[in-house]
């Protein structure tokens, strides 16, 4: 079954006061998680623990400027 992880959280981005340039950037995730099948419905709640106890680590990287 494919599914979507709904990470919540925040791009928390540096700049250069001298230059204007964004140097950085980061996400920040919130502890809010959503996941939802792929018509976008919830996944039932008896099912997220197995899908949760399954997933494998997915790194957050951003792309820097």
């Amino acid at each position: 079954m494919l599914y979507g992880k709904l990470t919540y959280g925040y791009v928390l981005q540096t700049y250069d006061s001298e230059t204007g340039d964004c140097v950085e950037q980061q996400f920040v995730e919130d502890q809010r998680i959503e996941r939802q099948d792929q018509a976008g419905l919830p996944i039932p709640d008896d099912q997220i623990e197995e899908l949760a106890n399954t997933e494998k680590e997915c790194s957050f990287d951003m792309v820097q400027p």
